[in-house]
């Protein structure tokens, strides 16, 4: 078998010139695509190819050698021949200090029927309570996955590792608390099952109320200041990435492994959930948002978010993954 497959500008990209390129490739053999344009379209051709079994699909103007009719007015799409296409979501769940809602999350998530063949890979933090012990006592079942950090690194690193670890095309994460709903997980996979997208956000974001938050006692106003913050950062970030998002900031993105490819992410603590979705955005994968169930916590049950540093380390985010850095650690962006 060849080592490489060439399909030209001339030929029709569909199933079955696909079919035909995976079957002449060996595992891991390279398929190049030349269009016409300026840009691949991850959400047609992306989903496409990741259907027909190629994986780390990447737009690159910098292989000339390989292909020489690489000019003005064209593009070349460069993947590699996979396994054949499988099911298989990854529950990435990073969890910290979070005794008191970690049990009965974890079970929730073992125990529900998942519309798809599903593995959680826990990553504790090394918490100060007993959520460490409580993570352990899960590993006894089969598609857990236990990782323990000596030290905590921050939620986004956490994620990062998981994901890293983690053996599934699809890739979800999940709080430890008990905020979010994870009976919402079957209408949020259903586009991604149906490989109608690759990028599913799940919005708290209701439209005839945007107080998404609602905090009683003394400390309501925290609820308030952190509605009115969100609304800010959402308008900033949507007027930064030209995009009409509702809810960039929740805790439930799921997306293909795939769309992480050759993307450098900084990590960090709650940056990461600005990161991944304006990284995303600047690669091609416009999310498909739905909307969710959502109870925010108190601070007295537990939340984690810093009034003042996490607003910052977002905006930081933004500026880093917006503006500061391209889109992959390598090729022309």
């Amino acid at each position: 078998m060849e080592e490489t497959y060439l399909i030209g500008i001339d030929r029709e990209l569909n199933e079955e010139t696909l079919r035909e390129a995976y079957s002449a490739l060996p595992p891991e053999g390279d398929l190049y695509i030349l269009r016409k344009g300026r840009r691949l379209n991850y959400e047609k051709e992306g989903i496409m190819l990741i259907k027909a079994g190629f994986v780390n699909i990447v737009q690159s103007r910098n292989l000339k050698s390989v292909v020489p009719e690489v000019k003005k007015g064209t593009y070349l799409i460069h993947c590699k021949k996979g396994p054949e296409y499988s099911r298989l979501l990854s529950v990435i769940v990073p969890i910290f200090n979070e005794e008191a809602t970690a049990a009965i999350l974890l079970d929730r998530l073992i125990n529900r029927k998942w519309t798809m063949p599903v593995e959680i890979v826990i990553v504790e933090s090394n918490s100060k309570d007993n959520t460490r012990d409580i993570a352990k006592s899960f590993e006894k079942y089969e598609n857990v996955r236990l990782i323990l950090e000596d030290a905590p690194s921050g939620k986004g690193n956490a994620v990062l590792l998981g994901i890293r670890e983690a053996k599934g095309n699809y890739i979800a994460i999940q709080d430890g608390d008990l905020e979010y709903d994870v009976d919402d997980y079957d209408k949020l996979l259903e586009p991604l099952i149906n490989l109608e997208t690759l990028f599913v956000l799940g919005s708290r974001y209701n439209k005839d109320d945007w107080h998404m938050r609602k905090f009683s006692g003394k400390k309501a106003w925290i609820a308030d200041y952190l509605n009115l913050g969100q609304t800010t950062l959402t308008w900033l970030l949507n007027t930064a990435c030209g995009c009409r998002l509702s809810d960039p900031f929740t805790m439930y993105k799921i997306f293909h492994r795939d769309c992480m490819y050759g993307v450098n992410f900084k990590g960090g603590n709650f940056g990461l959930d600005w990161e991944l979705v304006i990284r995303f955005i600047r690669k091609g994968y416009n999310p498909v948002e739905l909307p969710i169930s959502y109870k925010a916590r108190s601070y007295e049950e537990g939340k984690h978010i810093d009034l003042f540093k996490t607003p910052i380390e977002g905006l930081k985010a933004l500026w880093h993954s917006r503006y500061a850095s391209g889109v992959y650690d390598y090729g022309d962006e």
